[in-house]
C-alpha cells in the first residue's frame, strides 16, 4: 500500500521537471524547425534551379546561381573548369566565397560591392580577382541578373562570369609598352641634344690637346675635362640605349661562349656571398648581337641581384631554345613577339622578390627599389634587349626571387670574330674638298676647324637648299658631302638624294646622335649609308672621313 503514493510522487516530480524545461525545449524545437525549413527551402530552390544545369552547361561562360543568403543553387561546368571546384562541393553552402576570396578584407569588399549592385540593380561588368582551387589568381568579369518571385522579392541572382585574365595581361602589356615608348622618346631627344653639346666641348678640348707646346699642368687640367666628358658621354649612351638609339656593332655571336668569357667579371660584380650557377644548353644556335651590349645586360642584372641579396644567395644564368608560334589568343607575356626560333637567356636570383606595384615600374629610369637603391641599369637592359629585336619577361613575387627571361632571335649563321680596328698614332689627313651641312652653328664651326686642320678644303653651310646651289655652282669638284641627318625643311637623306642626282660621283657621310639601327628602322637612312656617331672625337671623325674617301 505504501508503494503507490511513492510512485505517484515520483511521476509528479518528473512531470514538474518536464514542465520546467518545456519553454527552453520549445525554443530549441522552433529553432530546429526554422533551420529545417530554411534547409528545405534551399534544397527546393536547388532542385528548381539546378534542373536547368543542362542549359547552363551549354553556356560558354561561368554560370552561378546564388540565393539571398549567398548560398550556391547551381554551378555549371565552366565554373568547375575555370574555378576548379566541383558542383557537389559547393551546392547548398556559401563556403565557396571563403575559398575564392581567402583574404577577409577583400571578401568583405566584394560582398559590399555585390550588395550595392543588387540594390541598385546595376550588376553588369563588375570585375574582381578570384583564387582558384590550384592557388592561381584569375580576373573574372561578372554580369548579374536578379530572379524575383511573384511578390517582387529577389530570391536569387544569376551571375555570369568570363575569365578575362589573359585580356587584362595583354592590356597591361600594351599600357606598359606605350609608357616605355614615351619615356624612350623623351630620353632619346635629351640624349641627342646633349650629345651635340658634348661633341663641341670634346672637339675643342681635343684641338687644344693637339698643340705640342702646352704647359704640363694645363694639359692635366684638360685631360680631367676630357675624362668628365667621357663620363657624361657614358650617361648619354645609357639614355640612347634605353631609347633604342644606341650605336650597335652586331656580329654573329655564340651566347654560351660570351657568358663563359665574362665569368670572372660576373663574380666580381656579385661579391663573395653570392654563388654563381651556370646552366648552359648544348648546341645553342647563334644570335646576331653586339657582344658588349649583351655583356652589359648580364652585368646590370648581376648588379641588381647583388643589391637584392646583401646577405648572400644564388645567381643563376641559364640558356635554352624556344619556338614562338602564332596564336590568336596569344601567350600574354610573349604576345608582341614575332613567331620564330629564339635563344632564351634566363637570369634568376634567390632574393626577396618584387612587390606587384614595383614589378610594373621595374624598367623605368631611376626606379627606387625596396632596398633603397636607384639607378638606370634595368632601363638600360630593357633598351638593349628591345634594340636587338628581343623581348624581356619578368617573373617574381614576394619571397619568390626574380627571374628575367630574355628572348633573342636565332641567327643560325656561323660565329663571327670581331676584329679590332687598328688605331694609328698619326691622325689620317687629306686634301679633298668637303661640303659640310650642319644647322647647329657651334657644331658646324667645330667640324670645319677639325677638318681644315687635317688639310681638307671645307665649304660650309647651314642650309640644305644652299648646299645644292653650291654643288651646282662651285668651280672645283667636291669629293664628299658631310651632312647632319636631322635638319629643318630637308633631312640629310633627302639632301643626299638630290645631291647625287647633280653629282653622281659624290660620296656621302652622315653624322647623328642616333644609331644606324634606329635610322634604318625608321627609314630615315637607307641600308649601306655611312655614319659617324655623335659625340665624335677628332680621331673618330678623321678616320671615318678618310675611310669614306678611300672607297672606290
Amino acid at each position: 500500500m505504501t508503494a503507490r503514493p511513492k510512485s505517484r510522487v515520483k511521476r509528479k516530480t518528473r512531470s514538474s521537471l518536464v514542465k520546467k524545461k518545456l519553454p527552453q525545449e520549445k525554443h530549441k524545437v522552433r529553432k530546429v524547425n526554422r533551420l529545417t525549413q530554411a534547409k528545405k527551402s534551399t534544397l527546393k530552390l536547388i532542385r528548381k534551379y539546378d534542373s536547368y544545369s543542362k542549359i547552363q552547361d551549354s553556356l560558354s561562360c561561368i554560370a552561378i546561381l546564388v540565393d539571398n543568403q549567398a548560398r550556391i543553387l547551381s554551378w555549371n561546368r565552366v565554373a568547375e573548369k575555370v574555378l576548379g571546384y566541383k558542383r557537389k562541393e559547393v551546392l547548398g553552402n556559401n563556403k565557396i566565397w571563403e575559398w575564392l576570396y581567402p583574404e577577409p578584407a577583400y571578401r568583405e569588399e566584394i560582398f559590399k560591392k555585390a550588395e550595392e549592385l543588387i540594390r541598385s540593380q546595376k550588376l553588369a561588368n563588375y570585375e574582381n580577382t578570384v583564387v582558384t582551387r590550384d592557388g592561381s589568381k584569375k580576373v573574372i568579369s561578372w554580369h548579374g541578373n536578379q530572379l524575383k518571385d511573384e511578390s517582387g522579392r529577389v530570391r536569387a541572382v544569376l551571375a555570369l562570369g568570363s575569365d578575362v585574365t589573359e585580356q587584362k595581361r595583354i592590356e597591361e602589356q600594351v599600357r606598359l609598352k606605350e609608357k616605355m615608348d614615351g619615356l624612350a622618346r623623351l630620353a632619346g631627344r635629351i640624349a641627342h641634344d646633349f650629345n651635340n653639346t658634348l661633341s663641341i666641348i670634346r672637339g675643342y678640348v681635343d684641338l687644344i690637346l693637339e698643340q705640342v707646346d702646352l704647359d704640363a699642368s694645363f694639359r692635366e687640367d684638360l685631360l680631367e675635362i676630357a675624362d668628365a666628358i667621357e663620363r657624361g658621354s657614358a650617361y648619354t649612351n645609357q639614355l640612347l640605349t634605353f631609347s633604342r638609339n644606341q650605336v650597335l656593332e652586331p656580329i654573329i655571336l655564340d651566347l654560351n661562349k660570351s657568358i663563359r668569357e665574362m665569368t670572372q667579371a660576373i663574380k666580381r660584380t656579385l661579391a663573395d656571398k653570392i654563388e654563381l650557377i651556370l646552366i648552359l644548353s648544348k648546341n645553342l644556335p647563334t644570335i646576331k648581337a653586339d657582344p658588349r651590349q649583351i655583356q652589359q645586360v648580364i652585368l646590370n642584372l648581376a648588379l641588381n641581384a647583388r643589391e637584392a641579396m646583401p646577405e648572400g644567395g644564388k645567381f643563376t644564368i641559364a640558356t635554352s631554345i624556344a619556338k614562338i608560334e602564332y596564336s590568336p589568343a596569344g601567350s600574354s607575356p610573349l604576345a608582341f613577339m614575332s613567331p620564330g626560333d629564339y635563344v632564351v637567356l634566363s637570369v634568376s636570383d634567390t632574393g626577396p622578390g618584387l612587390e606587384p606595384e614595383l614589378k610594373e615600374r621595374l624598367f623605368e629610369p631611376f626606379i627606387t627599389t625596396k632596398w633603397g637603391k636607384t639607378g638606370f641599369g634595368l632601363a638600360e637592359v630593357y633598351g638593349i634587349v628591345t634594340q636587338h629585336n628581343g623581348h624581356i619577361q619578368v617573373e617574381s613575387g614576394p619571397g619568390k626571387g626574380t627571374i628575367f627571361q630574355i628572348y633573342l632571335p636565332v641567327s643560325g649563321k656561323p660565329v663571327e670574330v670581331k676584329k679590332p680596328k687598328p688605331v694609328g698614332i698619326e691622325l689620317p689627313r687629306g686634301k679633298e674638298s668637303i661640303l659640310l651641312v650642319e644647322d647647329d652653328d657651334n657644331m658646324r664651326s667645330l667640324a670645319v676647324r677639325i677638318l681644315r686642320n687635317l688639310g681638307y678644303r671645307v665649304i660650309e653651310t647651314n642650309n640644305p637648299g644652299e648646299a645644292l646651289q653650291i654643288l651646282e655652282q662651285y668651280p672645283e669638284p667636291i669629293d664628299l658631302l658631310l651632312t647632319d641627318v636631322e635638319m629643318p625643311v630637308m633631312t640629310g637623306a633627302q639632301l643626299a638624294e638630290k645631291a647625287l642626282k647633280l653629282k653622281p660621283y659624290l660620296k656621302v657621310l652622315y653624322f647623328s646622335g642616333y644609331s644606324m639601327d634606329y635610322l634604318l628602322d625608321k627609314k630615315i637612312l637607307q641600308p649601306g649609308s655611312s655614319l659617324v656617331a655623335k659625340p665624335f672625337s677628332i680621331r673618330s671623325l678623321s678616320q671615318k672621313v678618310r675611310e669614306i674617301l678611300n672607297k672606290k
